[in-house]
């Protein structure tokens, strides 16, 4: 019987040790940017959210090479304003509603990627990637950098805020 248990309890170990060896060792998530107000259900950045995008890019280390992004245009003109300073990054769209599939897709990479997504992605994705408690993210939350950091325990979960650029905080007056 002992022998019975200490098979499995290596077997589950070894896939919890390949499984985080397998992963990327940074996951960076990020709220799209500010988009514009409007009625449209697929409206575009605003002038300020150009420049948050713009802004988490030069947060975020050159190394990622994969962006992923959900199909409304604020994720993907996010990305692309973030992609800039990525420049051997691909870009590839996201189906939101599956996020399962996603993670799974992003468990199989071995290099950082960042994933652009919803206030009401963004904290799922976080939790499915790491079974960390996922933070809150409001309807007015710009610019914050989520990293998803592999350790031997697991992922840690470290933020980043950007300052808000210029254009923004005239806004706000």
């Amino acid at each position: 019987m002992k022998k019975v248990i200490a098979v499995a309890a290596i077997t589950v170990l070894s896939s919890v040790v390949f499984r985080l060896q397998a992963a990327p060792a940074e996951i960076y998530l990020v709220r799209h940017a500010e988009k514009v107000s409007t009625a449209d259900k697929d409206p575009e950045l605003s002038a300020c959210g150009l420049a948050q995008a713009q802004a988490m890019a030069a947060l975020l280390p050159s190394t990622i090479t994969r962006l992923y992004h959900s199909g409304y245009q604020r994720t993907q003109q996010t990305a692309e304003q973030i992609r800039l300073n990525q420049p051997t990054a691909s870009i590839k769209a996201y189906d939101a509603r599956d996020l399962a599939a996603l993670a799974k897709a992003i468990q199989q990479q071995n290099s950082p990627v960042l994933v652009v997504g919803h206030s009401n992605t963004t904290p799922e994705l976080i939790h499915l990637l790491s079974q960390l408690a996922p933070p809150h993210i409001g309807e007015q939350d710009y610019g914050v950098i989520y990293q998803l950091k592999q350790s031997a325990q697991g992922y840690q979960l470290f933020s980043f805020a950007i300052s808000q650029p210029a254009i923004c905080q005239a806004k706000i007056i």
